[in-house]
């Protein structure tokens, strides 16, 4: 049951819909879970990557279902749940054949190539930024629009989340395009967040993600997600 001072009903923001893959629906699966646990409802709203972290700094949702390890340091509105849900890869897409690169942001450093990512991902904004050209360096709305940039031959490379765009990958419209990972930029847990007025339910909601995890049952989510339309 919910503690005194926690709220019956919380509303958290998720960057991907129902549409972009398996990722929204195993998310679903496992915090609908957790939370009911802890004796909350929960209400997932679905916003871009830009607008959900406009969301949560306005308050007007009570944390971010999905960020990484490092979102708290430019997010000092929010509360990092100590415990991570899954560990995820960024990785970089192309749809020309030529390209190769080394694991890692460094490999990127000074490139011709023409970058882009997907508005809304400050940490990994940052680290592109750091090391590629400010003229080779654009930001797009999603990861639709970065893949069919990729293959209408106006952007090089793609940087975005392995599960958000490997989904995509399986669709009609990219299946047959060629666009493919080039190489993995870095490897790192993706953590839920809440907004300080619920800091005390943080340590709470990070026992019951561990339960899950050692159970089993966030594999088990995974799989189900994997299988469901």
């Amino acid at each position: 049951m919910a503690g005194a001072n926690e709220p019956s009903r919380i509303v958290m923001a998720s960057l991907v819909s129902n549409t972009e893959g398996f990722a929204a629906r195993w998310l679903r699966l496992i915090y609908t879970d957790a939370f009911q646990q802890l004796g909350i409802e929960l209400e997932i709203r679905t916003f871009p990557a830009a607008r959900a972290a406009a969301e949560s700094a306005a308050d007007n949702v009570d944390g971010e279902l999905a960020r990484g390890f490092e979102y708290q340091d430019t997010h000092p509105n929010l509360i990092r749940v100590p415990e991570p849900t899954f560990i995820t890869n960024t990785a970089v897409y192309a749809a020309r054949t030529d390209i190769r690169l080394n694991s890692g942001y460094d490999s990127l450093r000074d490139t011709t190539y023409r970058v882009e990512h997907r508005l809304g991902y400050p940490i990994i904004s940052r680290k592109l930024a750091a090391v590629v050209p400010a003229g080779n360096l654009t930001e797009v709305r999603n990861a639709e629009t970065g893949l069919r940039k990729l293959m209408l031959g106006r952007s090089d490379l793609y940087v975005d989340v392995e599960d958000t765009v490997e989904p995509l990958l399986l669709r009609p419209e990219f299946r047959d395009a060629n666009v493919h990972k080039v190489a993995v930029m870095e490897r790192g847990p993706v953590h839920a967040y809440l907004s300080r007025k619920h800091a005390a339910l943080a340590p709470r909601l990070a026992q019951v993600i561990k339960r899950l995890r050692d159970t089993g049952q966030i594999e088990r989510y995974r799989q189900q997600a994997l299988h469901q339309n």
